[in-house]
C-alpha cells in the first residue's frame, strides 16, 4: 500500500541531472537499440556493463502462464549482436522511442520502445561512464519463447 506524499516533500534537494548526463544516458540507449538492429558489436560492447543481467517475460505455451526467461549476460548479448541476431525484417523498420523515465544521481531508468520489443533499462554511472546493468524486455506482438 502506498502512502500519498506530496511530491516536493519526497524530492527535497535532489539535483536535476546535468545535460551531459542526459545526453550520455540517451547515447547509451541509442547504442543498445541501434547496435542490436545493425549488428554492431562495438556499440553493444560500449553500452553494457560486464555484469549485465537481461531477462524476458514470456508466455509458456505448455501451461499458459507467464514465465521469467533465463538471464542473458553481456558476453551473450555481444555475441548475438556480432552474429546479427537483431538484424531482422522487423528491425529494418528502425522506428523506436527512448524515454528517460527517472534519473537519480548515478542511476537511471529508461524505456526503449521499438517495433519488435519493449525494453526497460537500468543504467548506472560507473566512474565517468553510464552503462546498462539490467534489462527486462518483452516481445510487443505475438508470443515467443526466450
Amino acid at each position: 500500500m502506498s502512502v500519498p506524499i506530496e511530491r516536493d516533500a519526497i524530492q527535497g534537494d535532489i539535483e536535476p541531472p546535468s545535460s551531459e548526463d542526459l545526453e550520455a544516458i540517451t547515447a547509451v540507449a541509442h547504442d543498445y537499440v541501434e547496435g542490436w538492429f545493425d549488428g554492431d558489436e562495438a556499440r553493444m560492447l560500449r553500452c553494457l556493463h560486464p555484469e549485465l543481467v537481461k531477462r524476458t517475460i514470456y508466455l509458456d505455451p505448455a501451461t499458459g502462464d507467464r514465465r521469467l526467461g533465463r538471464p542473458a549476460d553481456a558476453e551473450m548479448m555481444v555475441a548475438w549482436t556480432r552474429a546479427g541476431e537483431g538484424r531482422t525484417a522487423v528491425a529494418e523498420e528502425r522506428a523506436f522511442e527512448i524515454v528517460i523515465d527517472r534519473v537519480f544521481r548515478h542511476v537511471a531508468s529508461v524505456s526503449v520502445l521499438s517495433s519488435p520489443y519493449m525494453d526497460l533499462l537500468h543504467i548506472a554511472k560507473i566512474g565517468d561512464r553510464w552503462l546498462i546493468v539490467n534489462v527486462l524486455w518483452e516481445v510487443r506482438e505475438g508470443e515467443s519463447e526466450p
